[in-house]
C-alpha cells in the first residue's frame, strides 16, 4: 500500500516541470478554436453567475447571512471556487483516456496525467481570483486582512482533488458507467453545498449533516478569509474531519491507480 503511495508522489515530483507545462497547455487548448480564446475562462463564469445571481437573489430574493457585504459578492466569493471544484471533478475522471493516444504511443509517467487536470483546474481558477477582488473593490468593498489564508483553502481543493482524480481516472477506466454516475453526482453537490443559498437558516441537524460535505469546509474557507476575516480555528472540528477525508481518499486514490494502471492501455 504504502510503496504505491510512494511511486505516485515519486512520478509526479520527478515530473514536476512536465507535469506544469501539460496543466498549462490543457488550459490553452480548452479554447484554442474560439474568438475570444482565454477570456472564455472569464465569460463562461461570469455568464453563469448572472443566472444565479438572477434566479436566488432576483426571482427567490436571498440575501447574505451577514456583514456589510450584499448578495452577489457573497455569493461569487462561493460560487468561484466551486466552478474550479466541479471542472476538476469532471475532467479528472476521463483525464487518462484522453489522453490515450499518447499513452499507447510512448513510455509516459501515468500517475501526473490526473494531477495535471487538477492544475489546469487550479491555473484558471488563480485569475478567476483576481477577477473576484478586482469585483469586490469595485464594489466598494474591501477585503479581509486573513485574505492570505484562501491559498490555504486552495491548497485543501488541491489535496483532495489530487486524491479523486487519482480514484475516479482508474475507476472510470474500468467502469464507463462511472463518468454517467458522477455526472449528477456533482450536480447534487452543487445543491447540498452552501454556494448559492445560506445554510445558518437551516435547523442545527440538518446543517450538521451538510457540514459533512468536505467541499462545504472549502467554500466556508473562501468566505471567511475574503468577507469576515474568521481564522482557521473558526472550524477547526470540520477542517481535522476535512483532512482526514482528504488523506484517505488519496491513499484509497493511489492504490486504485496503481492495481488498474498495467490494463489502462489495453482499456483504451
Amino acid at each position: 500500500m504504502w510503496q504505491n503511495i510512494r511511486i505516485v508522489l515519486i512520478e509526479n515530483y520527478k515530473n514536476r516541470y512536465r507535469l506544469l507545462r501539460l496543466a498549462n497547455y490543457e488550459l490553452k487548448k480548452q479554447n484554442t478554436e474560439t474568438v475570444f480564446g482565454f477570456l472564455w475562462n472569464f465569460l463562461n463564469p461570469a455568464l453563469q453567475i448572472f443566472v444565479y445571481w438572477f434566479v436566488f437573489a432576483i426571482g427567490l430574493k436571498t440575501a447574505a447571512p451577514q456583514g456589510k457585504y450584499p448578495y452577489i459578492i457573497w455569493m461569487i466569493v462561493g460560487i468561484m471556487p466551486w466552478f474550479y471544484i466541479s471542472t476538476a471533478l469532471t475532467t479528472t475522471m476521463t483525464s487518462i483516456l484522453a489522453y490515450g493516444g499518447i499513452l499507447k504511443r510512448m513510455a509516459f509517467p501515468m500517475a501526473i496525467v490526473p494531477v495535471k487536470s487538477v492544475l489546469s483546474s487550479l491555473i484558471s481558477h488563480l485569475w478567476s481570483m483576481l477577477v473576484v477582488v478586482v469585483i469586490i473593490f469595485a464594489s466598494g468593498h474591501g477585503i479581509s486582512r486573513l485574505w492570505i489564508q484562501t491559498f490555504y483553502f486552495m491548497f485543501c481543493s488541491v489535496a483532495f482533488l489530487v486524491g479523486y482524480a487519482l480514484f475516479a481516472s482508474a475507476v472510470n477506466m474500468v467502469f464507463r458507467d462511472f463518468q454517467k454516475i458522477m455526472s449528477s453526482v456533482i450536480r447534487l453537490l452543487f445543491y447540498i453545498t452552501p454556494i448559492v443559498w445560506v445554510q445558518e437558516n437551516l435547523p442545527e441537524k440538518l446543517q450538521f449533516i451538510l457540514k459533512l460535505n468536505p467541499f462545504a469546509y472549502i467554500i466556508d474557507g473562501y468566505r471567511d478569509s475574503l468577507l469576515y476575516g474568521r481564522g482557521l480555528n473558526w472550524h477547526w472540528k470540520q477542517g481535522i474531519y476535512f483532512w482526514i477525508v482528504a488523506i484517505l481518499l488519496f491513499i484509497i486514490g493511489c492504490n486504485v491507480h496503481m492495481k488498474f494502471r498495467k490494463k489502462f492501455i489495453d482499456l483504451i
